[in-house]
């Protein structure tokens, strides 16, 4: 499913009787591919969380379109939208199980689909298992202590993905003998053909044929039906949902004797189970500590590929965004300012805004100067630059990564005040500042091996981490 939205557009109105409108969504075009997990980055108040309820329907635009594949969806019902929505806050029913807060989305759902003959392929599903023998056997023979049957069912389904009334067929009807299940299984074969032959029968005194997948055929054409699920269908769509974000072993629980990262799964399972053309994530991990928002960031991306959903996910952390989006659209004051592939856009950022919101430590921003071909932060060339560019006060970003505190003779150099030296494993951060830079403080990043006292030290800067930005518009400079 593509997601296309089109010159979009909110206006909330002023609280002041004259007031002017406030403008949450300004002219935001965005494409978002058929199975790609986009994320809308920024920082409060940059509508992020407006456009994903745009998207949901829970907003109506003030102008624009918003498409999904060749469908106008803009002024669209969320109902008839076909999407799944998780709020930061999981909002589950706490007097339910979890298997029922994941099937209450299905309860009155009302599905659309060619009308099919279920007698007959209920009849051929109960045949193949029947002809796997020793598979069907090693399920029958956990029938043991109070639960017996109970646990028989429960094992059919997990191994043959089938229907509770056909696992509990199955288990009731097939006992054990002296010569074993042979002759129960060779009955209930029999039973089955002879259901299966009469269900066809009745289908053809209607004027029916049934096609090679079960879809009823009147003068070769199929008719389209509307009805509800049945518990079978039910049953079977939650308790895939839950093995596929893992929560197959606390559907007999209240949410209240889970854990935050489990509820937040279960919230994601809910949203799922009805098999959204589109889901929609609203800052989902912001209610979880650091460790559970890694996992949970990991199974919503895990998730994401084995369903390939098409996914928008509302975060205004950058790291979340750039560990598991596909693509990111960066916004601020309701105007999208970048859109790509996360790494793309921290190593190439457009603009001083996108730059400093993408990258922690965070980029280090001096002011600086273009004069005849170089450019000077204070009294010292750092960088040689293109003579094209003219002379002019600019604005100079460098990556905590992309200082050199070993610099050749041959290198231009940047002196820093460093105040205090922080070794994490592998790399030092060193905190120093600069009368040039727009921070109080300002970070460098070193291998831990090169050791470093505080003081002044003159620093290389590498080519590639360095960025120039128009004083005036806060654009990107090319060099």
């Amino acid at each position: 499913m593509e997601i296309r939205i089109e010159h979009l557009n909110k206006e909330f109105p002023s609280r002041d009787k004259d007031g002017a409108p406030t403008k949450a969504v300004s002219d935001l075009d965005l494409v978002i591919k058929d199975g790609e997990l986009m994320g809308l980055l920024g920082p409060s108040g940059c509508g992020k969380s407006t456009t994903l309820y745009m998207i949901a329907g829970l907003k109506d635009p003030t102008s624009g379109f918003i498409y999904f594949d060749e469908d106008d969806v803009t002024h669209l019902d969320p109902e008839k939208r076909g999407i799944g929505l998780v709020f930061q806050n999981y909002a589950l029913y706490p007097h339910m199980t979890v298997y029922k807060n994941v099937e209450f989305p299905l309860t009155n759902l009302v599905i659309e689909e060619e009308q099919k003959a279920h007698d007959v392929a209920y009849e051929d599903t109960l045949q193949e298992v029947l002809l796997q023998q020793d598979a069907l056997v090693a399920c029958l023979e956990k029938r043991k202590g109070k639960r017996g049957n109970d646990t028989a069912i429960e094992e059919l389904i997990r191994v043959f993905h089938i229907t509770p009334s056909l696992a509990k067929e199955i288990a009731t009807r097939i006992k054990k003998s002296e010569e074993g299940y042979a002759k129960s299984i060779e009955e209930l074969l029999s039973l089955s053909k002879e259901r299966k032959a009469n269900s066809l029968k009745n289908w053809q005194d209607k004027g029916f044929v049934v096609d090679d997948h079960y879809v009823l055929l009147r003068d070769g054409k199929s008719t389209t039906v509307h009805r509800r699920l049945t518990k079978d269908e039910r049953d079977t769509l939650v308790r895939e949902t839950a093995k596929l974000v893992q929560i197959e072993d606390y559907l007999g629980r209240k949410p209240s004797e889970l854990s935050g990262g489990q509820q937040q799964r279960v919230a994601i399972a809910r949203a799922l189970v009805k098999r959204p053309r589109v889901l929609l994530l609203d800052e989902p991990l912001s209610n979880l500590d650091a460790r559970l928002r890694i996992q949970t960031r990991e199974e919503i991306r895990r998730v994401q590929q084995a369903t390939k959903i098409t996914t928008v996910f509302v975060t205004h952390d950058q790291e979340e965004a750039m560990s598991i989006c596909d693509r990111i659209c960066v916004m601020e004051n309701g105007e999208e300012r970048q859109i790509g592939k996360p790494q793309d856009i921290y190593r190439n950022p457009n603009c001083i805004f996108v730059a400093k919101f993408l990258g922690t430590p965070p980029i280090n921003v001096f002011r600086g100067i273009i004069k005849d071909g170089f450019l000077y932060l204070g009294e010292e060339p750092v960088l040689e630059t293109p003579k094209a560019l003219e002379n002019q006060e600019v604005f100079v970003g460098i990556r905590p990564e992309g200082f050199l505190p070993l610099p050749k003779k041959k290198d231009l150099v940047f002196t820093l005040s460093v105040q205090e030296v922080v070794t994490q494993g592998r790399d030092t951060t060193l905190v120093f500042s600069s009368p040039l830079c727009e921070q109080e403080q300002g970070k460098a990043i070193i291998d831990s091996d090169i050791e470093i006292e505080s003081g002044s030290h003159r620093f290389g800067i590498k080519p590639t981490k360095i960025y120039l930005f128009d004083k005036e518009t806060g654009k990107r400079i090319p060099l």
